[in-house]
Order: C-alpha cells, then sequence, then structure tokens
C-alpha cells in the first residue's frame, strides 16, 4: 500500500532493476494496472529486467509465476500506417497558463503547469494531441475510465499528479511517430507511472 500511495517509490523500485551499465538513453516507462482484484506492474524497457527485490517487497515470494518478460521488436516491426488498434494509456493531463503580466510577476517563458481536473478537459487535452504522436482518435472512440490525484513527498516538496486512465480505439496515421510514441511515451509525469501507451489488436 505505500508502494502504491507513493509513486516515487515504485519509480525508485523500477530504476533499481536493471544494471547500472544499462544504456540510460532509454527511458523506463511503467504502469499500475488493475484486472479483476490483481494488480499489475508493467514496465516497458530498453534492457531486461530483474524483478526480484520488487516481488519480495511488494509482492508474493512464494508465488510460481513471479514475472515475465517479452520483446516488443513484433509490435513495432508490424505497425503501420491505417491500422486500428485498442488503446490504454495512462496519463498526467496537464496545461501552461502563463503569468498575468499585470499582477506584477515576471511572464514565464512556458508559464505555471496546472493539471485538467474535469473528464471533457482530460479527454480533449488527449484528443488534441494525437497528432503529434502519429495517431487520429474520434471523439466517440475512447474515454476516461479512471481518474485520480496522487499526492506523495518528493525529498522536501510535495508532489500532485492528475491522473487519467483513456481507453478506446485509435488509429495510426504516422507509422514512424507512433512507434516513437510507443517507447517514448505520452506527456509528463512518466517516472511516476504515466504515458505508457500500450496497443492490442482489434477483437474480430
Amino acid at each position: 500500500m505505500a508502494a502504491l500511495a507513493s509513486p516515487q517509490k515504485l519509480h525508485a523500485a523500477v530504476e533499481c532493476s536493471f544494471p547500472s551499465n544499462t544504456d540510460n538513453a532509454f527511458r523506463n516507462l511503467w504502469r499500475i494496472d488493475q484486472l479483476g482484484n490483481t494488480l499489475y506492474l508493467l514496465v516497458l524497457s530498453g534492457g531486461k529486467p530483474d524483478f526480484t527485490h520488487i516481488v519480495e517487497q511488494f509482492g508474493w515470494p512464494g508465488a510460481e509465476q513471479k514475472w515475465e518478460t517479452k520483446k516488443y521488436d513484433p509490435l513495432m516491426e508490424s505497425i503501420e500506417a491505417g491500422q486500428k488498434w485498442q488503446f490504454r494509456l495512462r496519463a498526467n493531463p496537464v496545461h501552461n497558463v502563463k503569468n498575468d503580466v499585470s499582477s506584477g510577476e515576471q511572464p514565464a517563458k512556458r508559464g505555471k503547469v496546472y493539471a485538467h481536473v474535469t473528464a471533457e478537459q482530460q479527454k480533449q487535452w488527449l484528443f488534441e494531441r494525437a497528432a503529434k504522436y502519429g495517431f487520429v482518435l474520434n471523439e466517440d472512440s475512447f474515454n476516461v475510465v479512471q481518474r485520480e490525484v496522487k499526492k506523495f513527498k518528493r525529498q522536501n516538496n510535495v508532489v500532485t499528479l492528475g491522473i487519467a486512465t483513456f481507453e478506446g480505439i485509435l488509429e495510426v496515421k504516422d507509422a514512424e511517430l507512433f512507434r516513437r510514441s510507443l517507447t517514448d511515451g505520452i506527456g509528463r509525469g512518466k517516472a511516476y507511472g504515466c504515458g505508457l501507451l500500450t496497443v492490442a489488436r482489434m477483437s474480430s
């Protein structure tokens, strides 16, 4: 429960799952998924992890199956423009608000970052950004299926994350951009369990 309450703890645990000589150019993406009464930790990485310490610290050491790994290459090689995929994304939808010059504050280049708080705002956030990640959405083809706010300590600061989980159907428009989105993630908060986009083939 302590790990679920603090994405910082899980982030540290995930990062410790790889050798120190692992290529740091690849950002590890992760998220927690719930299926029924079971929670799963999904990790996308550039190298093969060893999750022994995570199982011992947060999981069930006596379980017969502790974890499994699969290569992403077959999926990446199959991506083509025009394909439709079922998708799931846990993201941190935010927007920038520039300082009001009349208030006397020094204007910032990007302004302050605020979370989108309603499901409608969060859905619009993804709808408007889909093209830059290589895919398109119809407004009625996806929804926000879960929303939550997490607050946790990071060093001496309190971090607040507004998180939305999206599910639906997308269409690939730019295969190269889409592949990059699968490996690089979407949006902010990637260290804290946000940004990992996963896809599955459409049910026939």
